[in-house]
């Protein structure tokens, strides 16, 4: 039969539990900015390019991928160092978004075959990472990302609905109110919580 917690066990069990959520706010947030920023400028710059004469205005996609996978990889290795175990939310969200990665990329070979057109795959990809925001939101109980999710959704369809190349400032909203605002209000919850 196992012995109970004594009382100093409990506390080190509270404390590396409240460490552990904490390190999972702050890698939530980071990832959340990192992507968010380099969505929108990658975003930005294609709709810019499109009014140029440069020939490959999709070419800032690959460049942009390669800074958020460095950063992802460095941001997955520094939450690794803080926390001390892996939470199943974390498990969780990591195969949500791991779907995710693999869906963009079926969707991204589709669209360069010719399958479909490159504004229905953004308004795809908008709809998909709607959905994964809105999940994750709910994952960890933080409102402003199930409500991006949302607003991510409802920004797809009134895209149906506009000019093609205008498809990418939905892109660019998108990413605002799905990724941006809803990852600085995670980093002050978790700024917040750091101070307790």
């Amino acid at each position: 039969m196992e012995e109970p917690f004594n009382e100093q066990e409990s506390l080190q069990l509270i404390r590396e539990m409240i460490d552990n959520a904490k390190a999972r706010l702050e890698a939530g947030s980071f990832f959340y900015l990192l992507w968010g920023w380099l969505v929108l400028a990658a975003t930005l710059i294609h709709f810019s390019l499109l009014y140029t004469r440069f020939a490959y205005p999709y070419l800032v996609w690959p460049v942009i991928m390669v800074v958020g996978l460095a950063g992802t990889f460095y941001g997955i290795r520094k939450s690794k160092r803080k926390a001390k175990a892996k939470t199943y939310l974390a498990t969780s969200i990591g195969f949500l978004w791991g779907g995710f990665s693999v869906m963009l990329f079926i969707l991204l070979f589709t669209a360069m075959k010719g399958n479909i057109h490159w504004a229905v795959f953004n308004i795809l990809i908008i709809a998909l990472y709607g959905l994964c925001i809105f999940v994750s939101g709910g994952i960890i109980r933080f409102k402003p990302l199930i409500w991006g999710g949302i607003a991510s959704w409802v920004i797809a369809v009134a895209s149906l609905f506009i000019a093609p190349q205008y498809t990418f400032l939905s892109i660019a909203l998108s990413i605002v109110v799905s990724y941006l605002i809803p990852g600085y209000l995670l980093r002050n919850k978790e700024n917040a919580s750091n101070h307790v």
